[in-house]
């Protein structure tokens, strides 16, 4: 694993954007002061999540944003390109890419491969690939004249950084601090422990009691729930009968009206039919009745028409006797006053033929209907034409007694017809005469067989009169047999409305009762809810019936009575003891735990002492050598050595490092009296030497060279030669001779505007 590239954009002096590739072994790079070769440097430690504003030699986090007289950016963003081919990081990528970018208006962002991520997951990555902040891979000139003055329990804290020992000391640290805080729980717990026990001890004598109570009361319950089950089973069966009983009476009463919706309809028809047959029979009584006044009629038609007869015979008579005269005597008037009475008398006969005429039509349609069936709905026909023959005959009558009344006496009508007769016409009238009286006789035999028709018609009429009264009989008993059938529905009705009362009034009853029930389920429910606090549900899943409810009821009564005897008892006291002793067990438990617990830390600690001991031991004898190894580079005629220094100042385990160093004289000497070129290269030989036992994928050296002479230039570009064999560095140096060993070279220079310009890119030592 190694570095690839470092991309920036408005970071510092790079306002504008900057690209540097780096490949393994020495890159250099070199400019003069102000170029913004550090610059570089504070890239790498900010995106590796350097936060302090101080250690990017700035007041801000802004003030990494490129800033100059003419342009100020709005960002800053910074990315490490590393070739992750042997997968030192735990990732399969073969490039792995941290970004960090921070804006001027606030806020950062971090990402890696362009996927947004926290800061904290870059330095859990870079942290197990041996680079990130505080693991001294990034050194400076500074830290190069610190480091040579550090106490030795600083030197071995450095130490314990790079090669990984403060994560084993840091688990270490918090199971102490778990430790002591067990030990405190542990305290307290025997705290609690022996306050409780004093509470427990007395109680427990009043638990016992308490159970027994508890059990009477258990009892108690178990049967007062029981008979309440029993009691609730019994209500509810009584409830289902009263139930089912006023379901049955319901679907009853939903017959009883379907049957009388039945029943009042066939009575509606039966009523209207049986009306019709009440009118029909109403009616047939009335035509009786018709008939029997119409056979009366036919006895007045009877005389009437034998009144009739004698008045016809009465004209005949008068014609007879007009014909008489006429044949007997001479007219004595003048020819004018014959003439008038000849022409009245013609009227006269006229008049009576024409009636005559109207009598001959109606007496045959009287005849055609008598030649029919008797029938009893001829008689108003018949009547209305009898009376027609009446009115005739009484205009005929009237005819001739007016003309005999105007005479005064029969001598004067004799004297107009023998007048008439004197005419030349007589013979004409006198035949004019005959045939009226023939006429008349006619009539006279015309009426003589109606006569004997109507006898006829008065048998018949007796014998239909028979039958009539015959039909009316059984018409009026199918009638008084529909009339019974039509009152047999009232009956019906009433005794099903009678049993709709009746089952009504016995539903009412059942819900009075169902209403009884409930009031008394009720009440039990409350009562066991108040004395238990329990639901009806809850009971009825988790408790029996009781089997035999009087014996029940007995034992109950007994319980209670022993009952009265635990009246001073707390009740709650073995609730009060168990809980208690439950909490004594559990801490009692608790304490077990802790102390097991207790137990397991102090191994774990010891185990870690053991283990960061031998660690140590194990890393400290390689850096001891590697140091003798720099040291002996760095100063040729000269020894080192890194030597444990134990302190009661120090901690239980910590002590501290002493750098023995004999630069060439044959003594040892105190490190503060070294010059700064040897202290600077005793500081180079230490760190080294520690690198090179966890070593970290590259190296970055910021101007550590510059206090060196030539000579200890020269022995530590040899250091760094053999150093870099296997490892990437980079070096911002001043120094010539520092660049000849360069594989890269980049050179910065700063241009008017403020902006760092990289003056060459890979450039080979062979070429400058």
């Amino acid at each position: 694993m190694f570095l690839k590239n470092i991309n920036l954009r408005g970071f510092k002096s790079f306002g504008t954007k900057n690209s540097l590739v780096f490949e393994k072994g020495i890159c250099m790079i070199v400019g003069p002061n102000g170029s913004g070769k550090s610059n570089i440097v504070d890239a790498i430690s900010w995106v590796l999540g350097e936060q302090s504003p101080k250690s990017l030699r700035g007041s801000t986090m802004g003030d990494v944003i490129f800033k100059s007289k003419n342009e100020e950016l709005a960002i800053a963003e910074v990315s490490l390109i590393f070739d992750n081919s042997d997968r030192t990081l735990p990732v399969e990528f073969s490039d792995v890419k941290f970004t960090r970018r921070v804006y001027l208006r606030g806020g950062s962002e971090y990402y890696i491969n362009s996927s947004p991520v926290r800061l904290s997951d870059i330095q859990d990555l870079i942290s197990q690939s041996g680079i990130g902040k505080g693991l001294y891979t990034i050194i400076n000139q500074g830290q190069i004249h610190n480091i040579i003055m550090y106490k030795n329990i600083e030197r071995k804290q450095v130490i314990d950084e790079i090669i990984g020992i403060s994560r084993h000391k840091i688990r270490r640290d918090k199971s102490k601090s778990r430790l002591s805080s067990v030990s405190e729980d542990i305290d307290r717990i025997n705290d609690l422990i022996k306050e409780i026990k004093r509470t427990m001890d007395p109680l427990e004598i009043e638990a016992r009691k308490s159970k027994e109570l508890s059990k009477i009361v258990s009892e108690l319950k178990e049967i007062e729930l029981s008979l309440f089950i029993a009691n609730i089973n019994n209500l509810n069966s009584q409830w289902d009968i009263e139930n089912k009983k006023t379901e049955e009476n319901l679907k009853e009463i939903k017959d009883i009206e379907e049957k009388l919706n039945e029943l009042n309809d066939s009575r509606i028809m039966f009523e209207d039919e049986h009306n019709i047959q009440k009118s029909v029979l109403s009616d047939f009584g009335e035509k009786i009745n018709n008939f029997n006044f119409y056979l009366n009629k036919l006895d007045s038609i009877k005389l009437l028409i034998s009144n009739r007869q004698t008045s016809v015979e009465t004209v005949v008579n008068m014609i007879n006797f007009s014909l008489k005269n006429i044949s007997g005597k001479k007219d004595s008037y003048s020819g004018d006053k014959l003439g008038k009475d000849r022409n009245q008398l013609v009227s006269v006969l006229n008049a009576i033929a024409k009636e005559i005429n109207k009598y001959s039509e109606i007496f045959e349609d009287i005849s055609k209907k008598l030649d029919e069936l008797v029938k009893p709905e001829y008689f108003d026909d018949i009547s209305n034409k009898f009376n027609k023959l009446n009115n005739i005959l009484s205009k005929i009558s009237v005819i001739v007694l007016k003309e005999i009344n105007s005479q005064k006496t029969g001598n004067e009508l004799q004297k107009k017809v023998i007048s008439v007769s004197t005419d030349n016409d007589i013979n004409k009238k006198t035949l004019k005469l005959d045939n009226v009286k023939k006429e008349a006789n006619k009539i006279i035999g015309e009426i003589n067989i109606l006569s004997k028709i109507l006898e006829k018609f008065l048998i018949h009429s007796v014998r239909l009169e028979k039958h009539i009264n015959s039909e009316f009989e059984r018409k009026k008993k199918e009638y008084d047999k529909k009339a019974a059938l039509y009152n047999s529905f009232d009956e019906k009705i009433n005794m099903l409305n009678s049993r709709k009362n009746f089952l009504d009034n016995d539903s009412y009853r059942s819900d009075l009762k169902k209403e009884q029930i409930k009031e008394k389920v009720r009440d039990l429910t409350i009562k066991i809810f108040d004395d238990y606090n329990l639901s009806l549900d809850f009971i009825l899943k988790n408790y029996q019936e009781s089997e035999n409810p009087e014996d029940s009821e007995k034992k109950l009564r007994y319980l209670k009575s022993q009952f009265q005897s635990y009246k001073n008892i707390n009740p709650n006291a073995h609730l009060e003891y168990e809980k208690i002793k439950e909490r004594f067990d559990f801490l009692s438990c608790q304490k077990e735990d802790l102390v097991e617990s207790k137990k397991e830390l102090e191994k774990i600690i010891n185990d870690l002492n053991i283990e960061i001991k031998n660690f140590f031991n194990e890393k400290f004898q390689e850096i001891n050598e590697n140091f003798k190894f720099y040291f002996k580079i760095l100063f040729p005629t000269g020894e080192g050595e890194l030597i444990i220094r134990n302190s009661d100042d120090y901690g239980e385990d910590d002590f501290g490092i002493d750098i023995k160093a004999d630069t060439g004289s044959n003594k040892s000497v105190s490190l503060q009296l070294l010059s700064g070129g040897e202290k600077a290269l005793v500081s180079i030989a230490f760190l080294f030497s520690i690198f090179a036992t966890n070593s970290s994928p590259f190296y970055i050296f910021d101007e550590i060279d510059a206090a060196l002479d030539d000579a200890n230039l020269d022995r530590f570009l040899t250091l760094v030669k053999t150093f870099s064999e296997d490892r990437q560095t980079i070096i911002i140096s001043h120094q010539k001779k520092t660049m000849e060993i360069a594989d890269i070279i980049y050179g910065f220079s700063m241009q008017s505007n403020g902006v760092t310009k990289i003056v060459s890119e890979k450039l080979k030592m062979a070429n400058v």
